[in-house]
C-alpha cells in the first residue's frame, strides 16, 4: 500500500504524507461514524483509487513556477495532505466521545503512525467492550397537561428498553416531544426545557432514563403570590393577511383600507383592492382563527404560499397579546405578510440548435399571466417556431429549400392553464389538507414542413396531480387527445412504398390517440442534504378503449378491417414504463448513480402497433451515449436507411461514477447498456422482434467519459462515448472494444444531468 501510494516529490523534508487512515475495533456497527470524526483524511481519489488531484499537484510542483502551474496547483490541484500528530490527537479524543456517546462508557482508544520514507498509514485501535443499554424511561413532568400529552403519545418514543444507550436517540426524543408540544398549542415553549438524566447505577450495564420536563421561570408576581407558573397553551386570537408586504420597508404604516373574511382580516395590495379571491388564499392557509397555536400548520402554510408562485417574499409573524381568555390560554396575534410578483411577464428566446447533427435555428415567445381568475391561476401560452437542415430522406439530388438555407420549418401555439386545487371531477370535500393538487388544462398545435412531408398535430390534455406524501406524488390524465394529419410528397411516399416495411409506412399515416394516462412518483431526495436517496417513476398508459364501445354507427370501416372516426383510423394499445434510479453519495466530491429504464408497448383491437410517436427509442445524450438519438435498435438490426429506429419493449441500464475537477468543473466516466425490439413482426425483418434465446447477445453496450459544468443555474454537459458491444454486428463479432478509432467516439452535447 505504501509503496503504491502517490508520489511524495511535494512532500518536505521531515514530514510524511497521509496515505491512510486504519481503524481496528470490535465495534465494526460504528465505523462510518468513526470516519466522519476523523479530523484528517487522505488525498481524495476519482474512480475510487486514483489521486488525480495530488497528482496534478505534484506535475506542477516540480515545474518552474509559471502563473500556469500556480493556477494548476491551486485549481485542479490539491495540496497533499501531511500527517499532523496534533490532529491525530484530538481524532483520538474525538473518537472516545463517539463511544461514550453510543453507549461504550469503558471504551479505550489508542493511535499509532507507521511510516516509510516519507510516507504514513494512521491507525486508530478502539476497544468498546460491553455497552449500556437503555433500561428504562421515566417522566419526570409537574405540568399535569404537558404530562398527560405525553404519555398518550409514549408509543411513538424512540427509547426502547434493551436497545443500546445512545446521546443521538436523546436528542431526537427531545425533538419529537418539542414537536409535539409546539404542535399541540404550547406556543412559547421550546427544547430548552426539556433534559435527560442517566442513571448508569445499574451492575448489568443498563442506564435508566428519566425525562425531565421543567416549568418556566416564575415572574416576579408570581414569586410574591407564591403561584406554580405553568406554561400556557396559545390561541391564534387574531390573523391578518397584509397583501403588500415589502421587507425593505421596515417602518412602512400598514394602508387602512381592510375587509374581513371568515374572519381573516385582509389588508390588500394599495393599487387593487380585489388582486385576489379572498376565498382562494385561505384554502392554502392552514392556520384558522381561534384555533390552538401548531409549528406543523405554520409551516405548512409557509410552503403552500410559496408553492402558489404569486409571491416574492411570505413572511408569517406572531406577537403576543396582553392577557389571556376565558380559559387561560395566551392570545396571539399572527401576522400573515406577502409581498406579490409582476402579475404578468414575457419573454423572448432565440438559440442555435443541433438535433442529431442537424443544425438550426429557433425562437420562441412565452407570455405568463400568473393570476388569471384572481385565484393564483397560471395561464401560459408560448409560441414556438425553428428552421433547420435536415438530411433527405429521399434519394433526391436537387433539394428545394424554401426557406433560404434552410429545408425544415416548425411552428406551433400552445395555451395551458393551471389551477392550484382540485376541479371536478377530483374535488373532495374536507381535503383542506391534501398536499398542493393542481388541475391543468392544455392545448396546443403544431406544424411541420419538409420536403418529404407536410405534419400536422393538434392535442389537448387535462391532467390531476398531488402529493400523497412527503416524497409521492401521483399524475393522473383522463384524457388527452392527439390528432395528427400527414401529407407525403409523391416522390417519398412511393420511396416508402418500395422499402415494403409496414411498420415503418404505419409511421407516415395520419393518427387519432385518445388515451388516459396514470403515472406515480416517488423521490426521497432531501434539497440541502448529502445523503443517498431514490427516484422511482411509474406510468401506465391507455389508448382506444373508450373509442371501442361506441356503437358501430359512428365509426367507418376501412379496407383493413379497421375502425375509422373521421376517415382515421384511431390507436388502440396499453403501455406501462419505468423509470427506477439509485444514487449513492461517497462523499462530497464523488458519487455513482445507477439507473434502469423499462417499458413495453402492446397494440391491440383497432392496432396491429404502438403509434410511433409513443412508442420507444434507445441512444442519445440521457440514454445509451454510444449512438446517436433513435439509431439503436430494434434488436440485431442493419440500419441502412435515415430513418429513426423505434420498438414496442425497451430495457437499458447506466452506471456513471461522478467526481469533481475544480470547482464547478465536474468528471465522469460510465457504461450504458440495453435496446429496443417489435413485439410485431409485420415487416419480416429478421432480428428485429425479441427472442429469449438472442435477448442477452443483442444487448448493446457503450462506454465513455464526460465532462461538465456546473454553473449553479444550469449545468453544461459534454459525453464522449464509444461502442463496447455493437448487436448490429454478426453473431461472434459483436464485441468490439479494443478495436475503436478516436473518430469512432460519439459526442453528445446537454443541459443539465443525463438522470
Amino acid at each position: 500500500l505504501l509503496s503504491g501510494c502517490a508520489a511524495t516529490k511535494s512532500v518536505p523534508d521531515g514530514k510524511h504524507l497521509l496515505c491512510k487512515n486504519t481503524i481496528k475495533t470490535d465495534s465494526p456497527e460504528l465505523k462510518e461514524n468513526f470516519i466522519t470524526v476523523i479530523k484528517q483524511k487522505p488525498n481524495r481519489k476519482i474512480f475510487g483509487f486514483i489521486r488525480f488531484h495530488l497528482s496534478v499537484y505534484n506535475f506542477a510542483f516540480r515545474g518552474k513556477e509559471t502563473k500556469f502551474n500556480h493556477w494548476l496547483k491551486n485549481t485542479v490541484g490539491e495540496e497533499p495532505v501531511l500527517v499532523d500528530t496534533l490532529k491525530v490527537r484530538k481524532s483520538t479524543e474525538q473518537l472516545l466521545t463517539l463511544m461514550q456517546n453510543n453507549g461504550y462508557f469503558n471504551a479505550t482508544v489508542s493511535d499509532s503512525i507507521d511510516y516509510y520514507k516519507k510516507k504514513a498509514i494512521v491507525y486508530y485501535f478502539i476497544t468498546g467492550r460491553q455497552p449500556y443499554t437503555f433500561k428504562k424511561l421515566n417522566y419526570d413532568i409537574s405540568d399535569s397537561l404537558i404530562r398527560k400529552l405525553v404519555l398518550n403519545n409514549d408509543s411513538l418514543t424512540v427509547i426502547h428498553p434493551g436497545d443500546n444507550y445512545s446521546s443521538s436517540k436523546l436528542q431526537t426524543e427531545r425533538d419529537r416531544i418539542n414537536n409535539l408540544l409546539r404542535n399541540s398549542g404550547f406556543a412559547a415553549f421550546n427544547s430548552q426545557y426539556i433534559r435527560f438524566l442517566v442513571d448508569t447505577s445499574f451492575s448489568n450495564h443498563q442506564a435508566d432514563i428519566t425525562m425531565v420536563i421543567a416549568n418556566p421561570n416564575p415572574t416576579p408576581d408570581q414569586l410574591k403570590n407564591n403561584i406554580t407558573p405553568r406554561h400556557l397553551l396559545g390561541v391564534n386570537k387574531k390573523i391578518s393577511i397584509d397583501m403588500d408586504y415589502e421587507p425593505i420597508e421596515i417602518n412602512r404604516v400598514t394602508i387602512n383600507d381592510s375587509a374581513i373574511f371568515n374572519d381573516y382580516v385582509f389588508f390588500p395590495n394599495r393599487d387593487s383592492l380585489f388582486l385576489y379571491k379572498f376565498s382562494r388564499l385561505t384554502d392554502h392557509i392552514y392556520i384558522t382563527p381561534n384555533s390552538l397555536y401548531s409549528q406543523e400548520d405554520i409551516d405548512l402554510t409557509y410552503q403552500r404560499l410559496a408553492d402558489l408562485g404569486v409571491f416574492r417574499f411570505v413572511n408569517i409573524k406572531y406577537e403576543p397579546l396582553e392577557g389571556t381568555d376565558s380559559l387561560g390560554r395566551s392570545q396571539y396575534h399572527c401576522k400573515i405578510m406577502l409581498s406579490p410578483q409582476m402579475r404578468q411577464s414575457y419573454k423572448f428566446e432565440a438559440e442555435g440548435t443541433n438535433s442529431g447533427g442537424n443544425l438550426g435555428i429557433s425562437g420562441s415567445f412565452v407570455y405568463r399571466n400568473k393570476n388569471l381568475f384572481r385565484g393564483a391561476e397560471l395561464l401560459e401560452f408560448k409560441i414556438k417556431g425553428g428552421l433547420e437542415i435536415q438530411r433527405s430522406l429521399t434519394n433526391q439530388e436537387n433539394q428545394s429549400y424554401k426557406f433560404g438555407l434552410f429545408n425544415t420549418f416548425e411552428f406551433g401555439p400552445e395555451i395551458s392553464i393551471s389551477f392550484p386545487r382540485a376541479l371536478w371531477p377530483f374535488t373532495i370535500r374536507n381535503a383542506r389538507k391534501v398536499s398542493n393538487p393542481i388541475t391543468s388544462v392544455s392545448l396546443g398545435y403544431n406544424v411541420q414542413s419538409r420536403p418529404e412531408y407536410f405534419r400536422r398535430l393538434a392535442n389537448l390534455s387535462y391532467y390531476y396531480t398531488k402529493r400523497t406524501s412527503k416524497y409521492n406524488r401521483f399524475y393522473f390524465y383522463p384524457a388527452e387527445i392527439n390528432y395528427l394529419k400527414v401529407d407525403l410528397d409523391s416522390v417519398f411516399n412511393r420511396q416508402l412504398l418500395s422499402y415494403n416495411n409496414i411498420n415503418l409506412i404505419n409511421s407516415y399515416t395520419d393518427k387519432l390517440i385518445i388515451n388516459g394516462r396514470f403515472s406515480y412518483l416517488y423521490n426521497n431526495q432531501i434539497v440541502g442534504k448529502a445523503g443517498n436517496f431514490t427516484f422511482f417513476r411509474f406510468n401506465i398508459e391507455f389508448a382506444g378503449n373508450s373509442l371501442s364501445l361506441l356503437p358501430t354507427s359512428t365509426y367507418k370501416i376501412s379496407e383493413t378491417n379497421s375502425r375509422l372516426i373521421g376517415n382515421v383510423k384511431y390507436a388502440q394499445y396499453i403501455r406501462p414504463d419505468f423509470d427506477f434510479r439509485y444514487y449513492i453519495n461517497f462523499n462530497k466530491t464523488s458519487s455513482l448513480v445507477t439507473r434502469l429504464v423499462s417499458g413495453i408497448g402492446y397494440a391491440y383491437g383497432n392496432s396491429t402497433l404502438v403509434p410511433f410517436e409513443k412508442a420507444f427509442y434507445a441512444g442519445g445524450p440521457n440514454d445509451i451515449r454510444a449512438w446517436r438519438s433513435r439509431s439503436l435498435g430494434p434488436g440485431s438490426t442493419v440500419t441502412t436507411d435515415l430513418f429513426q429506429q423505434f420498438g414496442e419493449f425497451k430495457i437499458t441500464g447506466n452506471v456513471e461514477y461522478r467526481f469533481n475537477l475544480y470547482k464547478f468543473l465536474k468528471g465522469a466516466v460510465f457504461t450504458d447498456f440495453g435496446n429496443i425490439w417489435l413485439l410485431n413482426d409485420a415487416a419480416k425483418k429478421p432480428g428485429e422482434t425479441i427472442q429469449f434465446k438472442s435477448f442477452g447477445d443483442e444487448i448493446a453496450i457503450g462506454s465513455g467519459i464526460g465532462i461538465r459544468g456546473d454553473f449553479t443555474f444550469f449545468i453544461f454537459r459534454l459525453d464522449a462515448a464509444l461502442k463496447m458491444k455493437d448487436p448490429s454486428k454478426p453473431v461472434g463479432q459483436r464485441w468490439i472494444a479494443g478495436n475503436n478509432n478516436l473518430t469512432d467516439f460519439t459526442l453528445n452535447f446537454g443541459i443539465g444531468y443525463p438522470f
